[in-house]
């Protein structure tokens, strides 16, 4: 009899810890805790970590692109742009003033002086009269007749406190 007891102890004991190893093996989410293998990290979570980063990346360029675009929305100078005209228009600039073509545009000083704005050392501004080329930072000659090619950033600033000058074409005018 008490072998059959031991026998029946045995089994009810190997019973219960078998079930407790099939209920622990059953609550045991590898999810939390997984193995993780080498093309597990090159397939799969090392596309996920490029994607993430590139998001961040393009988040951050956004708001990049967003800042400078409302910096510079906030910040344009005052300027007109005045309708192309077939006859000379004569006027008057203010000191700092600055006068841009859009296209060609002919342009005489007729008072004050001014100096050319050329952004290509190498590239002025024609003086018909003269015969010569005006470059950056140089001065205009009062009554000649002077051309600008085409509107690259090419124009004629105001050095004194009153300057008159005769145009023809489209230009830029950027007050100071």
């Amino acid at each position: 009899m008490k072998n059959k007891k031991t026998i029946t102890l045995t089994a009810i004991i190997l019973a219960v810890v078998t079930a407790l190893a099939i209920t622990a093996s059953a609550a045991y989410d590898s999810s939390e805790d997984p193995i993780i293998s080498l093309s597990y990290l090159e397939n799969i979570f090392k596309i996920e970590l490029l994607e993430d980063v590139d998001d961040k990346l393009n988040e951050f360029w956004e708001k990049i692109e967003d800042f400078i675009s409302d910096y510079v929305k906030d910040n344009q100078p005052d300027y007109n742009i005045e309708e192309a005209s077939t006859a000379y228009e004569a006027i008057e600039l203010k000191k700092g003033d600055a006068i841009y073509a859009v296209s060609a545009c002919e342009i005489m000083l007729r008072s004050g002086s001014a100096v050319c704005i050329a952004p290509d050392a190498k590239q002025g501004i024609a003086d018909y009269t003269a015969g010569a080329e005006i470059l950056n930072g140089a001065a205009f000659t009062k009554n000649h007749m002077c051309l600008i090619p085409r509107g690259d950033g090419r124009g004629l600033k105001a050095t004194s406190e009153s300057v008159w000058i005769m145009v023809r074409g489209d230009y830029t005018l950027v007050q100071e």
